[in-house]
C-alpha cells in the first residue's frame, strides 16, 4: 500500500467513527429533550396563587418577547370590574368556578 492509500483508508475510518459517535450523541440528546418536554409530568406551569399581577406580566413578557413592545395587560376583578393593582397578590382575586 502507498502512503496516500493508506491515508484515506485512515481518514475514512476516522470519518465513520467519527460519524457514528455524533449520530449516538444527538440521538441521546434528541431523546433526553423529548423525556424533558413531554414526559416526567413537565406539562405546563401553574401560576402560584402568591405571584403578583406584576410577576405575572414580567413573565408573559419575557415568555414571547414583548420586552420592547410596551405590552401591557388589565387585570380587572371579576365581580366589580374594577383594575387590580399591579403589586396585589393573584390568589386575593380567585374566582371558583
Amino acid at each position: 500500500m502507498t502512503q496516500s492509500q493508506v491515508l484515506k483508508k485512515l481518514k475514512r475510518a476516522h470519518w465513520r467513527s467519527l460519524e457514528r459517535m455524533l449520530r449516538k450523541v444527538f440521538q441521546e440528546g434528541f431523546e433526553a429533550g423529548l423525556a424533558r418536554a413531554h414526559g416526567l409530568g413537565r406539562r405546563g406551569r401553574t401560576v402560584r396563587g402568591d405571584a403578583t399581577v406584576e410577576g405575572l406580566v414580567r413573565l408573559i413578557e419575557r415568555h414571547f418577547g414583548l420586552e420592547r413592545y410596551g405590552f401591557e395587560v388589565r387585570i380587572v376583578h371579576a365581580g366589580s370590574g374594577r383594575r387590580v393593582p399591579a403589586g396585589d397578590e393573584l390568589r386575593k382575586y380567585r374566582v371558583e368556578a
